[in-house]
């Protein structure tokens, strides 16, 4: 399916775009307050409870085929500044129709234009090298689980590799992070979508509390430029019974987003 240029931090190998130049402006907001650390200059910050809510900007260029380079630009709706804007970004090659492979690079980390203190712009090394096979289910599996004709299936596995990673535990830098993924994205009536994906650690001590066992997300998308899209998600600390973390629906966030008529 497509889902335009606003992707969470598994969506891309869900979603894709044929247009050369596509954009989205979005605000997303947290349900529940929550402490974040708010940089205030180039070697300060203070610790303030708040709803974390985002006005963002995302811009994706695909020069060819199914290759694309995506930044997602975030500035707080309260406590704007230079020192707590960030971005997002990923590039690679996505075709988002079944029985495609996809290899993908994302950085959703410390990402920041005006880093504080010794930081640097961004940690590359932090990122996400993902390489998944996209596929439909077979006819005779698939269309007991349709509710309507037309509605579709598509679903994905994937491995995920990341050179460099922050491990709590350790108060350290390790590297060499693995991940194997697993979801499946349902599509009904064209429009609305409910998507589902597992994780895997082959090495459980690289797991970190924010990092869950599946993530999921649903909502209505228009697709095309000038329309609208509405969507809730839930990909942080999600865990299942008996592994800890955190879970409950006010984890997640909601996101209004306007295609750009580009």
């Amino acid at each position: 399916m497509q889902a335009g240029v606003f992707t969470s931090r598994w969506g891309r190998l869900f979603s894709g775009n044929d247009d050369k130049f596509s954009g989205a402006l979005s605000v997303t907001s947290g349900l529940k307050e929550q402490l974040l650390t708010i940089p205030n200059g180039s070697e300060s910050a203070q610790q303030k409870r708040k709803v974390n809510q985002l006005l963002n900007l995302s811009l994706q260029y695909s020069p060819y085929s199914y290759w694309f380079a995506n930044i997602t630009n975030r500035v707080p709706i309260a406590d704007a500044s230079r020192y707590t804007a960030d971005f997002r970004y990923s590039f690679g090659y996505d075709d988002w129709h079944a029985n495609t492979f996809s290899a993908v690079y994302s950085n959703y980390g410390d990402n920041h234009f005006f880093p504080s203190g010794n930081s640097r712009r961004t940690y590359f090394e932090q990122g996400a090298f993902t390489f998944a096979y996209k596929f439909s289910l077979p006819k005779a599996v698939e269309a007991p689980l349709l509710i309507n004709k037309g509605d579709s299936i598509i679903c994905q596995v994937g491995y995920s590799w990341v050179p460099r990673y922050y491990s709590l535990k350790d108060n350290d830098i390790r590297a060499n992070k693995n991940v194997v993924l697993g979801g499946c994205g349902y599509t009904l009536k064209q429009h609305f979508f409910l998507r589902a994906t597992a994780f895997w650690f082959p090495d459980g001590s690289q797991q970190q509390p924010w990092n869950g066992d599946y993530s999921y997300s649903f909502g209505y998308a228009g697709y095309t430029p000038g329309s609208f899209s509405i969507q809730y998600s839930n990909y942080s600390g999600t865990r299942f019974p008996g592994n800890g973390g955190n879970a409950r629906f006010r984890e997640g966030t909601i996101s209004l987003i306007w295609f750009l008529p580009i």
